[in-house]
């Protein structure tokens, strides 16, 4: 069993930091995934650069696979889609980061671009969206 954390932003966004991720621009928003005690943190979404009220990137770090419940990916995606009714969530990771990539294409993410050297240490990034049609298989639209 685990525990969504809402409202503690600067700490899980420390915690992703420190695994090596980022830094994350501010401002951010963070929901992290706890265990069932709500102790010790298994995973953050970081969402921040909100474009124009239709746009906002999101970063998943997480310690253990675990955290990816349909509960958790359903609030964790009901935040950009519902609360702030995004058209789209877009996010980047390398090329070489295959379980991140299988992760959002697997919640229904496009790769949309390569982008040669843009990565961290020169690596080469890639470019996924979701749009707020394929995330209703995950968010219940109607409140």
């Amino acid at each position: 069993m685990t525990t969504l954390v809402f409202g503690r932003d600067e700490e899980l966004a420390t915690w992703a930091e420190q695994s090596g991720i980022g830094p994350f621009q501010r401002p951010l928003t963070a929901i992290g995934v706890a265990d069932g005690k709500g102790e010790k943190i298994m995973a953050v979404a970081i969402y921040n650069n909100y474009r124009h009220h239709s746009d906002i990137e999101v970063s998943f770090v997480a310690a253990t696979p675990r955290w990816a419940t349909q509960g958790n990916i359903r609030a964790m995606l009901h935040y950009p889609f519902v609360q702030l009714g995004v058209k789209r969530l877009s996010a980047i990771t390398t090329k070489k980061n295959k379980r991140c990539r299988k992760l959002l294409t697997g919640l229904g993410f496009k790769q949309e671009g390569v982008h040669p050297f843009a990565g961290s240490d020169g690596a080469t990034a890639i470019t996924y969206g979701l749009y707020s049609e394929p995330a209703k298989k995950w968010v219940n639209q109607d409140g």
